[in-house]
């Protein structure tokens, strides 16, 4: 549910997003994973193009894309099944165009490249378990512009 809508005319410095954050258990060799949420230590972000599901997978050293092997818009029960996801979150939120999402330089983790992917400039979001936090609405007991479904 969209808590206000915008005449086309009001959003013409928008562009509206359609995302599945996945975030999943993730192994990971570095010294910090252990500081980390269990459950939620990584997350990268899938969507369904009409055809087929693309996947934008960020990690440290490099970000790769992706076409998966998954032809039905249904089939997002199977990426869930067949991966080691623990939770996904369908985030369709209106980003902003002209404004610099952050002006100072940040480390390129997964959470800093998936809050560029929606345009959140949230700077105290630095682990995937407070970006899951955040696009669930869990923010001081208020719920946030995002959609999300189970």
């Amino acid at each position: 549910m969209w808590l206000k809508h915008d005449s086309l005319i009001d959003t013409w410095e928008q562009s509206l997003t359609d995302w599945y954050i996945v975030f999943e258990h993730g192994d990971m060799p570095y010294w910090w994973a252990k500081y980390l949420h269990p459950g939620i230590r990584h997350c990268y972000a899938i969507r369904w193009d009409g055809y087929n599901w693309i996947a934008f997978l960020p990690n440290l050293g490099h970000t790769d894309i992706e076409v998966l092997d998954y032809v039905e818009h249904s089939d997002i029960e199977n990426i869930r099944i067949d991966t080691d996801c623990s939770v996904i979150i369908h985030v369709k939120v209106w980003r902003e165009s002209k404004r610099i999402r952050t002006p100072y330089p940040v480390a390129m983790s997964c959470v800093e490249q998936i809050k560029a992917l929606l345009g959140i400039r949230k700077w105290l979001l630095f682990t995937p378990y407070q970006l899951f936090k955040y696009l669930s609405g869990v923010k001081n007991g208020k719920f946030i512009r995002f959609k999300t479904t189970g």
